[in-house]
């Protein structure tokens, strides 16, 4: 497959694994201007939206559009819209401020947009789901999630100079090029990892503490002395469940100089400002005084002041603020309402919105949006009490959290992936969902929200909620559009036929039945504790069979996460266990075929 970009010309093998890619690259002319020197460029993050180093444009990720708008930050005037890979979810300017790379998670590439003339220069395959970018002018720095790597690629050419392994699910990036620092966030482990970009080696990885969660953002202070993650903190632990002991918005300080967590500093945003869900990303001011940090759930932001830790302001803005960048000299705020397209501009002086820009139009069907919206938001009382949980607090993106929450009724449970489940009702380990609007359920008694439907819900399994609320249809309307991507694992080889026939052969396919690799029917598979379960439909350790589709993205396994591998669910002593039944080369082929799926 050959695809031409501007003057770049990308290669790839079509039988080759989609993360093994060549890329050629006709000569590009040189800029008339130098780079500016690394020790002149401030330092940088991966973000939704950013302000060009010289201060005169902002660039905006559009991930339902699969485009960047680019605005002149003066004027407010929209310079270009300009398509790029399927799902953009950062970009970052080169120091010279004419050109953006973005990294598009539904493509596996980066994009490189030509400012002056507002067209895509290049797109350089990086691998399966990248998610944060930043450069130094002369090569990209990438995360890729799914194989735990920071991806390195010359931005001349568009050759992937190295993969660096820095452990599960890096996400977030930033860049400080006067000091050769690169720190990287670890989304569901709350991590960050320090390299040296000289030498492309791993430093020191810093923990936050188990609890840390959705931390895909880092922002380094601009004297370069600190590192501070917006995150949630998930209170797995507690048993007494309310919807302010379950989650906790957070902002983690880091003290560079010696990598250590600074707990000290941390910021707890219910008590410094007020309840808010699931800070996303901050921007400081040029004096590092002041912390503004964008609450994607609670479509807001919080202004901190850093000396005391508390708040000095709260701005409503639109929808899933993502992304929120300062000028140069501190003047604006720009923050990215990737669920509305629009772009809010704040006065720091007055915390005044002085225009709301129109971004992009999203091309979602208008029922589907306004679940999207809903799936996200922790704005109204309608889905929680006072700010503090939305549906993507637990299923971020429609996925999970990778947590194992012990305060549900029924008994431990491991949070589902979202992702296809439209497709295998019922819903949970208990099956006592039986269509996707039983998460009114979910809304009042977990979310602590008033519920979408006037009056009482019924019971889930008794008569039906659909077509008794709109906004509720609306929810599962996306919930339904949440499908599976194929896996990035998958390998059509012999080796593949050989694992699905281990897979056939010893029952699996059983209560996995393709082409779903689901039942719809609960089994007690001697993974429960009765003195734990306590299902009211009366499964009691009998669990509603999960699809097999996308369970390489899945782990921990099992309904109490038990299994961190699919190597220890095949090892677990229980109907799962199959193992001492295979030889080596069955059980590697079986995990194979598994992590393969789904192939279509």
């Amino acid at each position: 497959m050959f695809v031409r970009c501007g003057r770049d010309l990308l290669v790839s093998d079509p039988k080759a694994p989609p993360d093994i890619t060549r890329t050629i690259s006709e000569p590009v002319e040189p800029e008339p201007e130098p780079e500016p020197e690394p020790d002149d460029i401030a330092p940088t993050s991966a973000s939704a939206i950013s302000v060009s180093p010289n201060g005169t444009l902002v660039a905006a990720v559009n991930p339902d559009s699969n485009s960047i708008t680019v605005l002149n930050a003066i004027t407010l005037e929209i310079l270009g819209e300009t398509q790029v890979g399927k799902d953009p979810r950062t970009l970052s300017f080169t120091p010279d401020s004419r050109n953006i790379i973005v990294a598009n998670q539904g493509s596996g590439t980066i994009s490189i947009v030509d400012i002056r003339n507002s067209v895509l220069k290049a797109e350089y395959l990086v691998g399966p789901r990248p998610y944060g970018v930043v450069n130094d002018g002369k090569r990209a720095y990438v995360t890729e999630s799914v194989k735990g790597q920071v991806v390195t690629i010359a931005l001349d050419s568009g050759t992937v100079e190295r993969r660096i392994s820095v452990g599960p699910s890096p996400t977030g990036l930033a860049i400080n090029s006067a000091k050769q620092q690169l720190f990287v966030t670890h989304l569901f482990d709350g991590a960050l990892t320090v390299l040296d970009t000289s030498t492309s080696e791993v430093g020191t990885k810093v923990h936050s503490g188990t609890e840390a969660n959705i931390s895909q953002f880092v922002a380094i202070s601009p004297d370069g002395s600190k590192a501070y993650l917006p995150q949630t903190r998930s209170n797995v632990a507690n048993t007494a469940r309310l919807f302010d002991t379950t989650v906790f918005p957070i902002v983690n300080v880091f003290n560079i100089e010696n990598l250590n967590l600074s707990v000290e500093n941390r910021i707890t945003l219910d008590t410094a400002d007020e309840p808010v869900n699931m800070p996303f990303s901050v921007a400081l001011s040029p004096d590092g005084k002041r912390i503004y940090i964008s609450n994607a759930g609670s479509n807001d932001i919080s202004v901190i002041d850093l000396g005391s830790n508390k708040g000095v302001a709260h701005i409503s803005v639109g929808s899933n603020p993502r992304g929120i960048a300062i000028t140069p000299n501190g003047s604006h705020l720009f923050v990215n309402n990737v669920l509305d397209g629009t772009v809010s501009v704040i006065d720091t002086q007055s915390f005044e919105i002085i225009r709301t820009v129109k971004v992009t139009d999203i091309p979602l069907p208008p029922h589907v949006l306004e679940g999207k919206k809903i799936f996200n938001s922790a704005s109204s009382p309608l889905l929680t009490t006072d700010n503090w949980i939305s549906c993507a607090t637990c299923h971020f993106d429609g996925s999970m959290d990778k947590r194992t929450w012990l305060g549900f009724p029924d008994g431990p449970r491991n949070t589902p992936s979202l992702l296809g489940t439209a497709e295998t009702l019922p819903l949970h380990w208990s099956g006592d969902f039986n269509e996707l609007q039983d998460v009114e359920i979910t809304i009042r008694k977990i979310q602590f929200g008033d519920g979408l439907i006037k009056g009482q819900a019924y019971d889930s399994l008794g008569t039906n909620h659909a077509g008794l609320s709109k906004k509720l249809d609306y929810l599962a309307s996306y919930m339904a559009s949440l499908t599976l991507s194929p896996s990035p694992y998958r390998i059509d080889t012999d080796l593949t036929v050989q694992g699905k026939t281990v897979f056939e052969n010893h029952g699996c396919a059983t209560c996995h039945i393709s082409p779903l690799y689901a039942d719809s029917r609960s089994h007690d598979v001697g993974t429960g504790d009765p003195k734990e379960e306590k299902n009211p439909h009366g499964t009691s350790t009998s669990f509603d069979t999960p699809t097999l589709r996308g369970i390489w993205a899945t782990a921990p396994y099992f309904h109490d996460g038990s299994a961190r591998t699919l190597e220890e669910v095949l090892q677990s002593g229980t109907t799962h266990d199959i193992a001492s039944e295979l030889t080596d080369n069955e059980l590697e082929t079986l995990v194979d075929f598994l992590r393969g799926l789904p192939f279509e």
